[in-house]
């Protein structure tokens, strides 16, 4: 290392003297010299580091590593991070990895995040830009604790690059965490040092060749995690092995290898989840693969009776017998039209469509007629059609002045939708916006929307796309009290059958007969069997009772096991108990999405389907619900230990998620 007063290239060596698990490790002796001495003395040897920093914390029990430092005259300064409970520090694989830093441009390269190197040999090296940009803009804690978490949790705004070993080698364990480990460290300077200061890597690999004694001083926590890692690995893939094969089939012909976002790979880790069905039936779904497991998407919603049925499925094979569509409208439509009147509050008259983007985006366009105005008021989800997606981070091929029309506002917060009204007095056609999603309406929230929506000439619409049916049978609507003009449904209308709907009031559905909201299978008939089955069941049996009961159950659990483990920080419950969510934030070192692809990892591995979601089924009973909270006190109790032991990359065997686009 050559001592510069310009220097280009800094080490910062992080060192504390506490730990929980081995106590002032970093002064311990090796060979009568403090372990981070020894370390200090291999990182100096690096060619192409021009000063090097020992960072600690401001604690009293750092003191002596300041003292340590200032007796040998070490100079602060930047940018390659190593930390204090490396004693092996390979100075030649430093300077590598700088060398292939400056070499790819990069703003952050590290041999850590795919690891192919012993553990203890983890290098990372960054642009000091990057430094900068990290300390100006990182908010959270663990943001400003972990500085590089920052820049490995936005892929997207820095160039990562990640260094690897010819051979994998991550099973090696060269760090100092526990007592063993110290002795393993201690042993291999007594047999090299003493003759080679300058010991290499491929000295300390074939000092563990000749003697394979050596490794087994530390064999409770040797990096076998690596290759451990790997024996798992080869386990998922036997696992998903059919999934995986109709996946890379798939992907030939169809872009994400899915027809429907949320259930592509975009929203399940590749490697380590299913990505095809074979077949369902009540709680329970199972894989191409064969493996089974108990099912809380059910469908994205669409499923509230259980899958397949049997009042359902009898009255679609009946249908079935007469046809499927025909060229002229069958009663069947009239049918449960009127059951959809006689169950939900503000329906007087109902329209038909295949899916809740074609009812939402119908009743947008009912409202613009109606109105002669053209602007629309949104808060939550309402499908891939133009007039909303655009106003969302998925607005790719959406015309400007199209997304220009669509407003967002936030739930619970009145204000922010008077301010849209006041920014564009008489220009809005309707607000739409989901009754309820992750969170319950503030007293006089939804009244409120409708006064002032009204006050303002708009028309209020309910999209009940999922909370139709489920919420009760009349809906949201009727569970809150409060009837929109317009409302649309879809998921779990029919059990799993695609059909969709727009009902509201007589005055304004009349404009149906002008406006143009037209489908050659709007009156299909297999899905209205399908429908009139499942609503007359919802009549018959305590279906939504049972929804909420069985989904309390999986609330409460679900909360108390979040306590057990004490993951209140990164976890939480909300929702309502027919639909509820597993909230994760960020928390410690790790964002909310490696903490979501992990404990989607785990789940899926034991037999258990969710995406973070509770969609509940008539068909989840007891067991069910037994199933889920047992998987969910095994993977919290990992998640704990990975927060605990910041140990998540070594558990994680795939890509960390990134999110669709935010709705709230």
């Amino acid at each position: 290392m050559k001592e510069s007063a310009q220097a280009k290239v800094v080490a910062i060596l992080q060192a504390r003297f506490s730990s929980s698990r081995l106590p002032g490790k970093v002064m311990r002796p090796i060979l009568g010299e403090p372990m981070l001495l020894r370390q200090i003395e291999r990182v100096r040897r690096s060619e192409r580091i021009d000063r090097l920093i020992v960072a600690t914390s401001s604690e009293k029990s750092d003191d002596v590593i300041a003292e340590l430092c200032a007796r040998h005259k070490l100079a602060p300064e930047h940018v390659v991070r190593l930390t204090g409970d490396c004693p092996l520090s390979d100075p030649a694989l430093i300077d590598s990895l700088i060398q292939y830093h400056q070499a790819q441009g990069a703003d952050y390269s590290t041999n850590a995040l795919q690891p192919t190197y012993p553990d203890g040999l983890d290098v990372e090296v960054f642009r000091f830009e990057t430094l900068k940009t990290t300390w100006k803009e990182a908010k959270l804690p663990s943001e400003r604790e972990h500085v590089t978490s920052f820049v490995y949790s936005h892929p997207e705004r820095f160039k990562i690059r990640v260094l690897k070993n010819d051979r994998d080698l991550s099973y090696l364990r060269w760090s100092v965490d526990e007592q063993e480990d110290f002795d393993f460290i201690n042993r291999i300077y007594e047999e090299l040092h003493p003759s080679k200061p300058a010991f290499t890597t491929a000295d300390v690999l074939r000092l563990l060749e000749t003697k394979p004694a050596v490794m087994q001083l530390n064999p409770g926590t040797t990096r076998n995690q690596g290759y451990t890692k790997s024996l798992r690995k080869d386990q998922f893939v036997k696992r998903y092995a059919k999934s995986n094969q109709q996946l890379e089939r798939a992907l030939k012909t169809i872009p994400l290898g899915s027809q429907t976002f949320s259930k592509s790979k975009t929203q399940y880790p590749e490697g380590v989840s299913p990505f095809f069905m074979q077949r369902a039936e009540g709680a329970r779904t199972w894989d191409v693969d064969g493996n089974e497991y108990v099912d809380f998407v059910n469908g994205l919603c669409s499923i509230t009776l259980g899958h397949c049925d049997a009042d359902v499925t009898a009255a679609v094979k009946a249908q079935l017998e007469d046809g499927v569509i025909f060229s002229l409208p069958h009663p069947i439509e009239a049918q449960v039209a009127e059951k959809i009147v006689e169950l939900v509050p503000c329906a007087e008259l109902v329209r038909f469509g295949k899916n809740g983007s074609d009812a939402t985006a119908g009743a947008v366009r009912l409202a613009r007629a109606s109105t002669g105005r053209d602007r629309v008021a949104v808060c939550g989800y309402h499908g891939w059609q133009d007039w909303y997606i655009g106003s969302t981070a998925r607005n790719r091929g959406v015309p400007k002045a199209t997304r220009d029309l669509t407003h967002q506002f936030t739930y619970n917060n009145l204000d922010s939708l008077a301010a849209l009204f006041k920014q564009h007095p008489g220009e809005f056609a309707a607000v739409i916006l989901e009754p309820m999603n992750v969170t319950q309406p503030e007293k006089g929230f939804l009244e409120g929307v409708k006064e002032l929506t009204h006050k303002h000439g708009a028309l209020l619409v309910f999209d009940e796309t999922i909370t139709g049916f489920r919420y009760a049978k009349g809906g949201a609507q009727e569970r809150f009290g409060v009837t929109p003009d317009l409302a649309t449904f879809g998921k779990g209308m029919a059990n799993g059958f695609p059909v969709s709907a727009i009902a509201g009031k007589a005055d304004h559905m009349r404009l149906m007969e002008e406006i143009f909201f037209s489908f050659t299978y709007g009156g299909e008939t297999l899905s209205l069997a399908a429908a009139l089955a499942t609503m007359r069941k919802l009549e018959l049996e305590p279906v939504v009772d049972t929804l909420k009961k069985q989904g309390t159950k999986v609330m409460e659990g679900t909360r108390s096991l979040i306590a057990r483990h004490k993951l209140g920080e990164a976890l939480s419950v909300a929702g309502d108990p027919t639909w509820s969510f597993l909230l994760m934030k960020d928390a410690g070192r790790y964002t909310s999405w490696q903490l979501k692809t992990l404990f989607l990892q785990e789940v899926f591995a034991r037999g258990l389907l969710t995406i973070g979601t509770h969609n509940m089924s008539y068909a989840h009973g007891d067991a069910e619900v037994e199933k889920l909270l047992t998987v969910y006190d095994e993977v919290f109790g990992l998640l704990s230990e990975a927060m605990t032991e910041n140990s998540l990359e070594k558990m994680l065997l795939t890509k960390t998620l990134e999110p669709l686009f935010k709705v709230r």
